[in-house]
């Protein structure tokens, strides 16, 4: 039985500034981790670390 969630795949189409996508390329080559791999990674932690205020 696997206790991983499916994974989602194209949910939302991002407009990314240039500058965000450099950047990326950037740290996937220094990572060595396929760009889209860190996207998705990076987008997953910043989701799911996200505080929704109070009410």
């Amino acid at each position: 039985m696997n206790a991983k969630a499916p994974v989602v795949k194209q949910l939302y189409r991002l407009s990314i500034e240039p500058r965000v996508v450099e950047q990326l390329a950037k740290l996937a080559e220094r990572l060595r981790e396929p760009r889209s791999r860190l996207a998705t990674r990076l987008f997953t932690e910043a989701v799911m670390g996200a505080k929704l205020p109070r009410r």
